[in-house]
């Protein structure tokens, strides 16, 4: 095998204020970007978790994130892409025009597609204004279904959070025991919501928030103090790494309709109990993300292999009964290539393999993952 590393093909090549654009190169860290940006007055919202991830590994994934509920996808910020075919051939998709329809999307079948089917080696990415200030709030409930029930009545009032994220009390104590930190409340499950805009508009969304959660939420509390709130949001975003500390862990990111949430933790919860192995969820509540680690605690090779399969199979099969899927934003890789074949219909891998085959005829570009056969 070949491994292609474009991690000095870092640069900012354009910066086009008049038009909301930028162009950079795909090894250009998101963190950096993001930063420079703001510096000017500009905003890129897409924001996973791996903030030092580059641009290009975001757009071979679609990354999401934590704003994905108010701002969407990597997806969603890409107007085009420089690229090389397996053979050599450099083409251009997409351009500065905000609206195309001249033919079909090449630059949206090539982002998400994992290196399968050319080398991104320039992003035209969209812009917006940077939001005047941001706000996050802590909404405290009794139980996880009550929390999950809240969600569909932000939505319905319009509050347009730029982050709604659920989390328990047993994944918040993990945080906590990890960065040695205390969340401002003791509660079953937490809401946790980001608001951004102008002041006003904030301050809008927040006393409706309260309308909303007055016969559902225990307390609602504004991090309006700046190191409540980053210690809060370093407890949430600790929390992989809080499990990695003690164990190796299947990292799992499973998506479901948002009123199916609290379902599927519960089914989580129960599977713990039966399996007696470690399950922690979290995540974006907002979109029906639901980020799993499964713990892999003190089991031998054989019988974490054995075991981390029995109960992967239980798990996708319950996201699937539930009208869900095996991944919201982390792609399919090598690890889930048996259960994508197992619930995808043949019709549907077939047309994607023939797409493959137009962009790629030698299978030589990660052929070994995802949709490949």
């Amino acid at each position: 095998a070949i491994i292609l590393d474009i991690s000095l093909m870092n640069k900012i090549l354009e910066i086009d204020k008049e038009n909301f654009t930028a162009t950079v190169e795909p090894g250009v860290i998101l963190e950096d970007f993001q930063k420079y940006v703001e510096s000017l007055g500009l905003f890129y919202p897409p924001d996973p978790g791996e903030k030092r991830a580059s641009i290009g590994g975001n757009i071979s994934t679609n990354a999401g994130g934590m704003r994905a509920v108010k701002y969407g996808v990597t997806r969603d910020y890409v107007l085009g892409l420089e690229l090389v075919k397996a053979d050599g051939t450099v083409i251009t998709v997409g351009s500065k025009n905000r609206k195309d329809t001249t033919g079909l999307d090449l630059k949206d079948i090539v982002i998400g597609s994992e290196g399968t089917l050319a080398v991104i080696t320039k992003c035209l990415l969209r812009l917006v204004g940077k939001p005047e200030k941001s706000l996050s709030v802590l909404a405290c409930f009794d139980s996880l279904k009550n929390g999950i029930g809240a969600v569909t009545e932000i939505l319905k009032a319009n509050l347009n959070p730029t982050a709604l994220e659920f989390i328990e009390k047993k994944v918040v104590n993990l945080g906590e025991d990890f960065l040695n930190l205390k969340f401002p409340a003791d509660s079953e499950a937490y809401l946790l919501l980001t608001f951004d805009g102008n002041a006003d508009e904030i301050d809008s969304a927040v006393k409706k928030l309260g309308e909303t959660l007055k016969n559902r939420a225990e307390k609602i509390i504004t991090l309006d103090d700046s190191s409540l709130s980053q210690n809060v949001w370093k407890i949430r975003g600790c929390l992989v790494k809080a499990v990695e500390a003690v164990s190796e862990q299947e990292p799992l990111d499973i998506v479901v309709p948002i009123a199916k949430v609290a379902d599927f933790v519960n089914f989580v919860n129960e599977l713990e109990k039966s399996s007696g192995m470690q399950m922690i969820s979290f995540g974006h509540a907002g979109d029906g993300n639901v980020h799993l680690c499964v713990v892999r605690g003190n089991r031998s090779e054989k019988e974490w292999e054995d075991e981390l399969h029995e109960n992967l199979e239980k798990l996708y099969a319950k996201a699937r009964e539930l009208g869900g899927l095996i991944s919201g934003e982390h792609g399919l890789g090598v690890s889930k290539r048996d259960f994508f074949f197992a619930e995808t219909p043949p019709q549907n891998v077939a047309l994607m393999n023939a797409v493959k085959l137009a962009f790629d005829p030698k299978k030589i570009l990660n052929a070994n993952i995802s949709y490949v056969k």
